[in-house]
Parts: structure tokens; sequence; C-alpha cells
């Protein structure tokens, strides 16, 4: 995963700002803390801190952070910082890798809750689309709560062939759709190496990819609901998968 562009963004709260700082997918260029506020006192947010320039870190009044962040839930903390997102999809060693691909999610808090969740069901990697996708933006890493500093995000010119890359990995493609050939969401076998796909809002999973998958999966629901948002979608199928590998 040598290759990778930057993308700037703004993050404020302890939790994010500190997963931010230890990560190796982030880059800080700077640090505003308010002084005598929580991340101020924050014993883990002080450690971290600790082990950067203090060129980087500024400390500032209460009401000159107001005008920086005017928002209660930014605990007096705020990083300006570079996030890469990968070019090159990785080669993988691991019997249980698991990516998830996004054909085309153009909405920040989606992808920002799908890094989230990611990073909560232990999954390798997010592939994104170079076009009519959204990218990282301050708005998507604020979302993930920490998630976009520790799942790796790709972002490929074309999916079907970063399917190909994927299948001389030896990993099983399941995409997931309303589909009456679909099989039900919980009867794939998702334990082994596995890249699962969603489609973006509105158009779902476009038709060559679906026909560039092993698999088809659906969520069956009730006749008061016929689909679900792209994030919720991801959630079910990410914490089934992890429920298959743990069991």
């Amino acid at each position: 995963m040598n290759n990778f562009t930057k993308h700037r963004i703004e993050v404020f709260g302890i939790n994010g700002c500190h997963d931010a700082i230890k990560s190796s997918l982030v880059h800080v260029n700077k640090i505003i803390i308010e002084r005598n506020s929580p991340a101020d006192k924050n014993t883990k947010m002080n450690k971290a801190i600790d082990s950067l320039s203090s060129n980087l870190i500024e400390k500032i009044d209460a009401e000159s952070f107001k005008k920086i962040v005017d928002n209660n839930r930014a605990q007096g903390i705020l990083i300006k910082a570079q996030v890469k997102t990968f070019i090159d999809l990785p080669l993988v060693e691991k019997d249980t890798a698991c990516y998830v691909v996004l054909d085309q999610v153009q909405d920040p808090h989606n992808l920002g809750q799908i890094l989230r969740i990611c990073a909560g069901g232990d999954i390798d990697g997010v592939v994104i689309t170079e076009r009519n996708s959204v990218s990282m933006t301050s708005a998507v890493a604020q979302v993930s709560q920490g998630g976009f500093s520790k799942v790796p995000l790709f972002c490929v010119t074309n999916i079907n062939k970063a399917l190909n890359h994927f299948k001389e990995n030896d990993f099983w493609i399941t995409s997931f759709e309303n589909n009456i050939e679909a099989k039900n969401w919980y009867s794939i076998d998702l334990k082994g190496r596995s890249v699962l796909i969603f489609g973006g809002e509105g158009n779902g999973v476009s038709k060559q990819i679906l026909k560039n998958s092993d698999f088809l999966a659906t969520i069956p629901m009730s006749n008061k609901m016929n689909s679900l948002n792209v994030s919720t979608a991801v959630s079910a199928i990410v914490f089934e998968r992890l429920r298959q590998v743990l069991s």
C-alpha cells in the first residue's frame, strides 16, 4: 500500500482526535486545544500529544476556541490533518480478510458511518470509486468517530478491475441487492476471504458488477419497507460476517 493521495480534514472531539494522532493513516498538521477544557485535562490525550512536536500544538482560551469550533461536542480540541487514500489495492495474506466495496456512494454521512461500522466489524478496508462517489472529507471523518483512522480507504477507477484483483487473491465476491435470484444474507458463508459490495443511494449495484459477482444476496424485509439506507445494510452484513468468523 505504497501509492496514496492525501485529503485535508479537520476533526474535533477527544476520541476521534486521539485515534487520528495514533494512526499511521493520518498525518497531523496542527492541534488546537482550549485551555482547561476536557481535552486539556484528559490523560490519554496528553499522553498521545507528548509524542508529537510541540510546534504542532496551539493552546488558546475558551473564547478564541469558540470562534474556531462553535460546538459543545468538540470537548476543547480540533486537529487539522491529512488522511491517506490508497490507489493500489493490497496483496492479501490473511485467510479471513474482508473488504467492503461501495458502488457510487455519494453521501458523506453514509461513508462516515460505514467507516465506523467497518472499524467495529474488523473489516480490512473500504473501496470507493474515483467518480460519482464521495471521498474523504472533514464531514466523513467526523461522522466516522475515529473509523477513518482505523480502516484503510482505497479509491479505484473501475470496480470490475478491482474485483479481478480480489479474485486473483482467492476472494469470494458477494453483491447485496434486492433481486429475485438473490439468497438470504445469512445463508452465505462469509468466513473466508470476502468482498462485500453495496450500491449507492438510489441506483444500487450496477449490472456489470452483479454479473462479476459470485453471489447475490438480499436482506428480506416486511412489506412495510422495501429498502434500507446503505450504511444500515452494511452494518447488518458486516456484523453477520463477524459473527461467522468468531463462531
